[in-house]
């Protein structure tokens, strides 16, 4: 299952890095995380994570790749997730719209695959409404997110907070929240050190707070 992961995660970067390679704007981050939650759903505890993000221009659309990984230290599922999609700005830059295709999988575990349309306002709070389909069991989530970065001459400091709920089968759903803070220095002009931590809620858990950092490098 990991070698088959691998050689999805190779085809999608060597296929976007053909289309990127004039583009600027790209990024790596290697990080470490007290927990590992996804949709109100604990993955793993204490775990490694690490992800590649590329964005370009591509007839007149933003397009963008993502491909990131969670490996657990101690106990629970190493998760994989993988995205690609395009997105446009409208109305003077006020909206933009994206739409993509997203594929997660747990190893050992389950994987699922699914669309997802987003709904962004470039306002304060930067509201953002997203609604994903899985592909295969016709199943919604829905999750409405807002921020607000501060920007300093020492740090700069990002609050963020996210409502979401996804159907778990065709007669169960699962309601989450997450509150959280960051904050981020610039270590050089090209890359960047991170702190932050997030309260995690949903119908089915205890709250639980979860903090992590990670250098970001920009190429």
């Amino acid at each position: 299952m990991k070698n088959n992961m691998k050689t999805k995660i190779a085809s999608l970067l060597i296929a976007f890095g053909l289309l990127n390679a004039a583009n600027a704007g790209n990024s790596a981050k290697l990080g470490l995380a007290s927990d590992n939650f996804y949709r109100g759903v604990q993955k793993s505890e204490e775990s490694i994570q690490g992800s590649l993000m590329f964005d370009g221009a591509l007839g007149g659309f933003n397009a963008s790749l993502h491909v990131c990984s969670n490996q657990a230290i101690d106990s629970g599922n190493d998760s994989y997730h993988m995205g690609a999609g395009l997105g446009k700005s409208f109305a003077e830059g006020l909206f933009s719209l994206y739409g993509g295709f997203n594929h997660f999988e747990d190893v050992p575990g389950e994987a699922i695959s699914e669309a997802e349309v987003r709904l962004s306002s470039n306002v304060a709070l930067s509201p953002s409404l997203a609604v994903y389909r899985d592909i295969d069991e016709s199943l919604y989530t829905f999750e409405l997110s807002i921020s607000q970065s501060l920007e300093t001459d020492v740090i700069d400091l990002t609050v963020d907070a996210s409502i979401g709920n996804t159907e778990v089968t065709t007669s169960t759903d699962r309601d989450y929240y997450s509150v959280g803070a960051s904050t981020s220095k610039s270590l050089s002009d090209s890359s960047d050190l991170s702190l932050g931590v997030d309260y995690i809620d949903a119908d089915d858990i205890d709250g639980e707070f979860v903090f992590g950092s990670a250098l970001t490098f920009k190429f």
